[in-house]
């Protein structure tokens, strides 16, 4: 049983919108619909129900895989976690916060979810899993023009939250902001390829394969830094937020011939190296047809 949390509304044009989450699978957005237009990929489905990754997954505490010197080590059974069988060395990819229940309060249009590192996950202190104490709150909120999610972390260690979504990607789609001339690769900072620009913003064609880190930048007209995933048939607009506008950047990765771009708003600018014990995030997501 999933237990999935559903939100309604509709646009100032009477066009339904619709978001479910799973509040005892990490909080996951397993989907978000604009009238018929799921942006979600609905293909990475199989991906939640092996690794809790894939559609709307969390990231928090951590980011992707730590040093094995940064993983606590384990005592519990390990066929409580179906999963780790794929994931021999890190047993939570991108924090515990995707993998255990939430509790969770909500409304036809509103939730509001909690979790604690002292929260019991069968048994076992969430904390333990994670290797450190935290405190996460997430606010969501389905308006007439989008959703809105507010994350916020208050840890013992450095900690980094983001959202790891999951978007569809069909053919001549392609990746629009406003960034610092400067790109993340898996080797540290670089000069923006001046083939990723058009008229100083990004434009990244997503018949590529990527996966780098951008700082982002604010326009003058608005206080929030915006990603835009242009599709041919509608466009995905992020406007984001983050308490320390020194210390956020957004992941892209696209794998290969996916059927997907993941999109990852994030609370570090360094994300696999935070420095803040507490750190919030606030999204908007738009689908502009």
């Amino acid at each position: 049983m999933e237990n999935i949390l559903t939100l309604v509304n509709s646009t100032e044009f009477n066009i339904p919108l619709q978001a479910k989450f799973s509040s005892l699978h990490g909080m996951n957005l397993m989907s978000f619909m604009q009238g018929t237009t799921e942006i979600l990929d609905q293909t990475t489905r199989n991906l939640f129900t092996q690794r809790c990754a894939g559609l709307g997954a969390l990231i928090g505490p951590h980011f992707h895989h730590r040093s094995q010197d940064a993983i606590p080590p384990y005592s519990f059974d390990p066929s409580l976690f179906p999963h780790l069988q794929n994931l021999p060395l890190e047993p939570f990819s991108h924090g515990i916060a995707r993998y255990v229940p939430w509790k969770a309060e909500y409304s036809n249009t509103q939730i509001k979810a909690t979790l604690s590192g002292n929260d019991l996950y069968k048994n076992i202190a969430v904390k333990n899993l994670e290797g450190q104490n935290f405190e996460m709150v997430f606010d969501v909120k389905l308006v007439h023009d989008g959703l809105l999610l507010n994350l916020t972390i208050t840890s013992e260690k450095p900690s980094v939250i983001g959202f790891h979504y999951y978007y569809s990607c069909p053919p001549n789609s392609f990746i629009q902001s406003l960034v610092h001339p400067i790109y993340r690769d898996q080797t540290g900072w670089k000069p923006l390829p001046s083939d990723w620009l058009r008229s100083k913003h990004l434009h990244f064609d997503l018949s590529q394969e990527a996966d780098f880190g951008f700082k982002p930048q604010a326009c003058t007209e608005h206080p929030y830094y915006t990603i835009i995933l242009h599709t041919p048939s509608y466009q995905v607009h992020l406007e984001y937020t983050s308490s320390n506008s020194e210390s956020t950047s957004w992941q892209l990765y696209r794998p290969k011939n996916s059927s997907f771009v993941c999109i990852e708003p994030l609370s570090a600018l360094n994300p696999r190296d935070p420095l803040l014990n507490h750190s919030n995030l606030q999204l908007k997501i738009r689908v502009v047809k």
